[in-house]
């Protein structure tokens, strides 16, 4: 098969077309062996086998029957190229299989293939969407337009959620279409998963995924609720908490917010493929995760001041121990969250930006939305 041939067929580019043949070659190589490979790759007459796979039993291996295995056609079985392990053909394979009569998975032209699993129920995916209404009205208008937009985008089974949040978090349910209800929570607190659940009224039973039904007023497909969470961003106006004065900033709770949002996933849909976005456009100044005080007069640490542990930057070891703890749940609970920041000003992604890496999340900055 033509090189270009195989890369079109399996998605894999390797950096050598030979490998090396004796160690002596393999010191010689001035480029390394390597291999790119894109796995969802678009290739076409992709074979689709309807069963389960047949897996190595190696020790450590769990390679997958495949071209490259040597198959005994007398004992009726085949050894993994990775581990040389012997294995027996089911007994469906054995009763049919001949040099003339082979499945999918030996013919040559089908070293990439898709296996569609039977009696696997995958769970559709889940974006909990966390909204800054701290912003100025201008701000806020471009981030609504920009939700709306992704939602029109999402698939019609994938489960969505809404948070807003200023001086306080509000979870809002999606459920009630007559009159909007949101729940909320003081933006001076961190929460656990069961808190969370308790107070959105999953019970204190109903956590580690068994509060799924009862989430269902928070987060729901997308056919069912995007009317509702339309009518929601259309009507939704600046948070209304009174400032101190105009020497202040407008207060923000994004640490206690993101607690909130990692509780809710916990307690519904962990190890599910869910994603928290939050759309975030200033610095947090209250509550756990603060970077910076209210006074404006007080200024937003730099990196000058981190480097010699200046007054201002008296928050940046706590919030990033805050935020390691909430990377640390968010792992655990295997999901991954994304920030959008746009703000002419810091939003303190220094201390955020370790829950986006540890969970493989995205940052997106910008001026504005």
């Amino acid at each position: 098969m033509d090189v270009r041939q195989g890369e079109a067929l399996n998605g894999a580019r390797m950096s050598w077309n030979i490998w090396p043949s004796t160690r002596l070659d393999a010191t010689r190589i001035v480029v390394p062996l390597g291999c790119l490979y894109t796995p969802l790759k678009a290739t076409e007459n992709l074979q689709l086998l309807e069963y389960n796979p047949v897996i190595c039993r190696g020790r450590d291996c769990g390679a997958v029957l495949n071209p490259c295995c040597f198959v005994d056609f007398h004992s009726k079985s085949w050894t993994c190229p990775f581990c040389v392990q012997r294995n027996a053909f089911p007994q469906h394979y054995a009763e049919h299989i001949t040099e003339v009569n082979l499945p999918a998975e030996l013919l040559p032209m089908c070293s990439t293939i898709e296996y569609i699993i039977p009696q696997t129920v995958c769970t559709p995916p889940v974006f909990l969407l966390m909204l800054d209404i701290a912003v100025i009205e201008e701000e806020l208008d471009q981030a609504k337009d920009s939700l709306q937009q992704s939602l029109a985008m999402m698939p019609q089974n994938a489960l969505v959620g809404f948070i807003t949040f200023g001086a306080m978090v509000y979870v809002h349910e999606l459920a009630s279409t007559a009159m909007p209800k949101a729940y909320a929570f003081r933006g001076t607190k961190e929460y656990s998963a069961q808190q969370v659940a308790y107070q959105l009224g999953f019970g204190k039973n109903q956590v580690q995924g068994a509060g799924t039904q009862a989430a269902g007023r928070f987060l729901m497909p997308v056919s069912e609720c995007e009317f509702a969470l339309n009518s929601l961003l259309d009507d939704l106006t600046r948070d209304a908490w009174p400032l101190g004065g105009h020497d202040r900033r407008p207060f923000r709770c994004t640490g206690s917010a993101l607690s909130v949002a990692v509780g809710l996933i916990e307690s519904t849909y962990p190890q599910s493929s869910a994603r928290v976005v939050v759309v975030v456009g200033g610095a947090c100044n209250m509550g756990p995760g603060a970077v910076v005080g209210e006074e404006l007069k007080e200024t937003i640490r730099s990196h000058l001041d981190l480097q010699r542990d200046n007054d201002n930057a008296k928050y940046t070891k706590k919030a990033l121990k805050y935020y390691t703890t909430l990377a640390s749940r968010a792992v655990s609970a295997g999901f991954a969250v994304d920030f959008f920041a746009c703000s002419l000003d810091q939003v303190g992604l220094y201390e955020m930006k370790v829950v986006a890496d540890k969970t493989g999340g995205y940052m997106v900055m910008s001026d504005s939305f």
